[in-house]
């Protein structure tokens, strides 16, 4: 053992010492950053048409729940927008929905708020309690249905996306717990000691129809989907 040592070409030990510890250095950031990219890069491109997919469901579930929307206006919806999957994948284009609304107008969002604060306002408020308290419903069943998506296909829609989706989702449960508050003079209301002489969320449900109408275009914009915009005759 001591003539190993002795006899041990330490130039060469230390040389061989430098080399691998400059290409393990030189690894390191290959196998963080280089590696998972690429991988998840295939992936994307192998589960591309799951992601369209599954984009494409919520792309339908907000046209159903905008084109059943009480809200219309002359300005708002003079166009039509129909909505299909790119051309570029000629295999699997079809048809995702149809909504009578521009969201590519930018005049449409703040259009969208005053519509909806506008329409309620201008009710009795007995008359504009039943028509918000309907829209609750009907936008709590839209989250509901949102979150179930991105819960059971989360796997083949992108952290955007999903992100952009659950902030929406929050938004909305923010807006049922304070519409909760109309409730808080039933009692009185029923006895006839009261009578109801304001609505709770308004704004709250204007500011989350140009939010919905927000995310639906972030869908839109990327390169997988096209659209075609018409006059409403």
């Amino acid at each position: 053992m001591t003539e190993f040592f002795n006899n041990i070409d330490l130039d060469a030990f230390w040389l061989n010492i430098l080399v691998g510890g400059f290409f393990f250095i030189l690894s390191i950031p290959l196998a963080i950053i280089i590696i998972p990219y690429y991988t998840i890069r295939r992936l994307k491109r192998k589960n591309k048409k799951f992601i369209v997919r599954k984009v494409s469901s919520v792309i339908q579930e907000i046209c159903e729940f905008l084109n059943a929307s009480p809200f219309k206006d002359k300005e708002l919806n003079k166009h039509q927008l129909a909505i299909y999957t790119s051309k570029e994948d000629l295999k699997n284009y079809r048809f995702i929905g149809l909504i009578n609304l521009n969201v590519f107008n930018q005049i449409t969002f703040p259009k969208i708020v005053l519509v909806v604060a506008e329409k309620i306002q201008g009710l009795p408020i007995d008359d504009g309690f039943e028509l918000i308290k309907n829209e609750k419903n009907r936008i709590m069943l839209l989250r509901e249905k949102l979150e179930k998506i991105i819960e059971i296909h989360s796997l083949h829609i992108d952290e955007k996306t999903i992100s952009n989706i659950s902030e929406v989702c929050l938004e909305i449960r923010s807006f049922e717990i304070t519409f909760e508050y109309n409730y808080g003079i039933d009692d009185l209301i029923e006895k006839g000691l009261t009578k109801r002489n304001g609505i709770f969320g308004i704004m709250d449900l204007a500011k989350l129809h140009e939010k919905i109408l927000i995310l639906f275009k972030s869908l839109l914009i990327p390169k997988d989907f096209e659209t075609e915009i018409t006059l409403n005759e």
